[in-house]
């Protein structure tokens, strides 16, 4: 198949398939009780998607607590101009 007759806008919408997430659920945790998992992606039209799937209310929590950890820390790392204690006190 020639590149010349590929057309990118004609792709059906891409969906990931519910194996596949199945099987990252499995591969996690130690234990039924302490699986889990965020995905974070960008589609193909560009807006970032947000899968996640857990064992339980707990270990979700967990697992938003430790994105919200390195979310902070990278801010830090890019952005070492900003520290993170000031306040806008106006």
């Amino acid at each position: 198949m020639s590149s010349d007759f590929f057309d990118p806008g004609q792709l059906p919408e891409f969906r990931m398939p519910k194996q596949l997430l199945s099987k990252m659920y499995e591969f996690t945790g130690s234990a039924e009780d302490n699986k889990g998992f965020y995905f974070v992606y960008v589609d193909q039209s560009g807006s970032p998607q947000i899968i996640s799937h857990s064992s339980s209310p707990i270990v979700e929590m967990g697992l938003r607590k430790a994105m919200e950890e390195y979310l902070n820390e990278y801010t830090e790392l890019i952005r070492p101009d900003i520290d993170p204690g000031e306040q806008d006190t106006d």
